[in-house]
């Protein structure tokens, strides 16, 4: 059974199944902003209550906490029987809403197989493919360091799944600089990954250092020819352009003809 009602905040406590592994401030405090101009537009979700009273939130911490910023007296919530899986109802939630990081997802379903669930019913549950499931149960194998970047999603995960095959941890930190500098591509992952697969042995030998490792990592540079003028270019200083075959002949027929000026002289 459940019910929708005004929840007094001092009696919500925090839930024992948190999802989000991290709340930033500063949207929190957007999210606080809003609310108070605009009020809460969706109910928290909670179970209970409890021997004590209390109810454990289940989905909408973040709602609970700005509504805490704001100093609310209480907050509208949905209510469910303190037996309702909070796990189930927070994954419905922010599957919903699409707001979970991919480690997030990873650690919900980590969850659910501790639980005994095989990777076929978490794949019905999160409405996603079994390759899926078990791409993301994989990512609780990186090591740190990829972790802390696929939560922050500041690469993508081609990228960094490239990168895990980098055993070596201070080299592997001198590839992630470089990503996110340039903002690598899987493309170029994938050479700096055969290029340290190539050079692995003598670097685990300590016959290379580093930055050797790193000043020999340039002659491997991925390289493509220029459709208009042939050269051998670095990938990253090209620019793709999508357009038809017949457009594509007219195009480098016209940049391989001579300029007026030119056939002039």
């Amino acid at each position: 059974m459940e019910e929708y009602r005004a929840i007094p905040v001092p009696q919500i406590i925090p839930p024992s199944h948190q999802l989000r592994e991290s709340i930033d401030p500063g949207a929190l405090g957007e999210l606080a902003d809003s609310m108070a101009a605009e009020g809460l537009h969706q109910p928290i979700g909670v179970r209970g209550p409890d021997s004590a009273g209390c109810y454990e939130i289940v989905w909408g911490h973040r709602r609970l906490l700005a509504a805490r910023l704001l100093g609310w007296p209480s907050v509208a919530a949905r209510i469910f029987a303190l037996d309702f899986d909070p796990l189930l109802a927070a994954v419905s939630e922010n599957l919903q809403r699409a707001d979970l990081t991919p480690m997030e997802e990873a650690r919900a379903l980590e969850r659910y197989a501790e639980r005994g669930h095989p990777v076929v019913a978490m794949a019905r549950l999160f409405r996603r493919s079994e390759q899926w499931v078990r791409d993301r149960l994989g990512l609780l194998g990186l090591p740190p360091d990829l972790q802390e970047i696929v939560a922050a999603r500041t690469l993508p995960l081609a990228v960094v799944r490239l990168l895990a095959d980098v055993d070596h941890p201070p080299y592997r930190a001198e590839l992630l600089r470089e990503a996110l500098r340039t903002g690598a591509s899987a493309a170029t992952a994938e050479v700096w990954r055969a290029h340290y697969l190539a050079d692995r042995e003598r670097l685990a030998q300590n016959l290379a250092t580093v930055q050797e490792m790193v000043e020999r990592r340039e002659s491997w540079k991925l390289k493509i020819g220029c459709d208009t003028c042939g050269a051998e270019v670095i990938y990253e200083q090209t620019r793709s352009v999508r357009c038809c075959i017949a457009c594509h002949q007219v195009l480098l027929a016209t940049l391989n003809e001579p300029s007026a000026g030119v056939a002039a002289g």
